[in-house]
C-alpha cells in the first residue's frame, strides 16, 4: 500500500435503515477514525493482497479497503453484516438535502395558529391548527406521527409530510391539528419514559380540547405507521370519532416475522449477513425478552442471550437497555389488531407495496381479519411507494432522504379523496 492514499477520505455506510457518514485518515501505520461517540479513534491498519484493513470492536466496525482509481472501495462489517462502502478523498461536505417542492409555504389560503394544550400527564403540547375560511364549525382531522421523539410535522431529511396532509386537508375543507409529542419541539413532558399508551392518553387529549371548541365539529383521526395504531385505540374507545385513517401499520407481532423481514431491508442496499440464523436467533431473544414483566427481567433475560451469544460487553449492555425501555416493553406485549376489532366508524387501511418495514404481504391478512366485522372498513395498498409513501426505489428505510417527493400524489389522493368523500 503506497503513501499516496494518505490523508483524509469520506464515505457513506447505507445499512438500508439509515445511511451514516464516515470519515477516516490514513498516516502511515495508523488510521484516524472519526466517531459521534468518542470522536478520534486511532486503529491499527493490517495490509494484505493490496488491500487495508483496519477495525474497532468497541465500535463494532471494520473497514477493508483497495484503491480504485481515485477511491478506496470495499467492504464495511457492521453487526454482523457485510456492507459495500466506497471511499473519496477529503474531508465529507456538509449534507445538503435535495428540494422538497411538496413543502407547502406562506402565504396560505387559510388560518395557522400557534397553540398548545395539556397533555394526558398535564404538560403543555405545543402545535398547529389549520382552519379553513369560513365562520364554521369545521369537522377537524387530528394527525398522529410515527415511533420516535418527533416533532409536529414528522421531520425526516427534510420531509415535512404532515405539514402536506394538513395543507390538503385545509384547502378541502377541513381543520387540521398536528402536535410535537411530549417532550419533542416545543413541547414538554418526558418523551423518554412515554409509551404508545401514553401518546394515545396525548391524542386523547387533543380531541378534547378540539371539542371544546366553538368553530370546531366532528373530529376523525389520521395516523402514520404508529400514530395509526394509536389513532385506532383513540376512536375504538371514543364513538363519537368521525373516522379513523391507519397508513402502514403492522398487523403481527416483531417476533414472529424475524425470518422473512429481518434482512429485506440489508438485502435491497447490498448487504451480506454473517450467518443470517445467529442474527435472527439473536434478534428473536431480545423481541421475546422484551415481553418480560419487569424491566430488570428483560435486562437479565437480554444479557443472558447475548453472553450466549458471544457478544462483547459493551455491546450487550446497550441492547439491554434498549430492551428494557418503557416504549420498547409495551410495544411488546401491544396487541395490533385489538383496537382494530372493536372499530365500527369509517376506517380506512393504507398499505405500500414496497414497504419494508410494514409489509403488506406480512401485515394485510391480521388486520383485514380485525377490520372484518366493520362494514364502514376499506384497506388499499398502493403500488410502488415505500413505508413513507414515496415513490420507492429499493424501498429501503435509508433512502427516504434521497427522494425528492415527500409524498407521492396517488397517497394524497387515496387518504384525503376518501376522507373529503365521507
Amino acid at each position: 500500500m503506497t503513501s499516496d492514499i494518505s490523508g483524509d477520505w469520506h464515505g457513506v455506510l447505507d445499512t438500508g435503515s439509515v445511511k451514516v457518514k464516515l470519515g477516516f485518515r490514513l498516516d502511515g501505520p495508523a488510521a484516524w477514525l472519526n466517531t459521534q461517540a468518542a470522536g478520534v479513534v486511532d486503529l491499527p491498519i493490517t495490509h494484505a493482497d493490496g488491500r487495508l484493513a483496519f477495525e474497532s470492536d468497541p465500535f463494532d466496525i471494520a473497514l477493508t479497503l483497495a484503491p480504485v482509481g481515485d477511491r478506496l472501495q470495499g467492504t464495511c462489517r457492521q453487526g454482523g453484516i457485510v456492507f459495500p462502502v466506497t471511499f473519496e478523498r477529503g474531508v465529507a461536505p456538509a449534507v445538503v438535502h435535495a428540494a422538497r417542492p411538496q413543502a407547502p409555504r406562506p402565504p396560505f389560503r387559510y388560518e395557522v395558529q400557534d397553540i398548545t394544550f395539556a397533555g394526558a400527564d398535564g404538560s403543555p403540547l405545543s402545535a398547529t391548527l389549520t382552519l379553513p375560511k369560513g365562520k364554521g364549525p369545521h369537522q377537524a382531522v387530528v394527525l398522529s406521527n410515527w415511533f420516535g421523539q418527533t416533532g409536529r410535522d414528522q421531520l425526516v431529511a427534510g420531509h415535512r409530510p404532515f405539514a402536506i396532509w394538513a395543507d390538503d386537508l385545509t384547502r378541502r375543507g377541513f381543520a387540521t391539528l398536528r402536535f410535537d409529542r411530549r417532550g419533542t419541539g416545543r413541547s414538554q413532558g418526558n418523551f423518554q419514559d412515554a409509551t404508545t399508551g401514553d401518546f394515545a392518553a396525548d391524542l386523547a387529549c387533543a380531541v378534547a380540547m378540539l371539542r371544546d371548541r366553538s368553530d370546531i365539529g366532528a373530529v376523525g383521526l389520521l395516523g402514520h405507521s404508529e400514530g395509526g395504531h394509536i389513532s385506532a385505540d383513540v376512536a375504538a374507545g371514543d364513538p363519537a370519532i368521525a373516522f379513523c385513517v391507519l397508513m402502514t401499520p403492522t398487523g403481527v407481532p416483531d417476533e414472529v416475522i424475524v425470518e422473512t423481514e429481518l434482512f429485506r431491508a440489508i438485502d435491497a442496499v447490498g448487504g451480506m449477513p454473517q450467518g443470517r440464523d445467529r442474527i435472527a436467533r439473536i434478534s428473536r431473544a431480545l423481541a421475546l425478552a422484551s415481553k418480560a414483566p419487569s424491566a430488570d427481567e428483560v435486562i437479565a433475560q437480554v444479557r443472558a442471550s447475548l453472553q450466549a451469544a458471544g457478544l462483547p460487553a459493551a455491546r450487550i449492555e446497550l441492547r439491554a437497555a434498549v430492551a428494557a425501555t418503557p416504549w420498547r416493553r409495551y410495544w411488546a406485549t401491544y396487541d395490533h389488531t385489538a383496537s382494530l376489532r372493536r372499530l365500527d366508524c369509517p376506517t380506512l387501511v393504507v398499505f405500500a407495496e414496497h414497504d419494508l418495514q410494514t409489509a403488506p404481504r406480512v401485515h394485510e391478512a391480521a388486520i383485514t381479519a380485525a377490520l372484518a366485522g366493520n362494514p364502514l372498513a376499506r384497506i388499499v395498498t398502493l403500488p410502488g411507494l415505500n413505508h413513507f409513501l414515496q415513490p420507492a426505489i429499493t424501498g429501503a428505510p435509508s433512502e427516504y432522504g434521497d427522494i425528492e417527493t415527500t409524498l407521492d400524489p396517488s397517497a394524497i389522493d387515496a387518504v384525503c379523496g376518501w376522507i373529503a368523500a365521507l
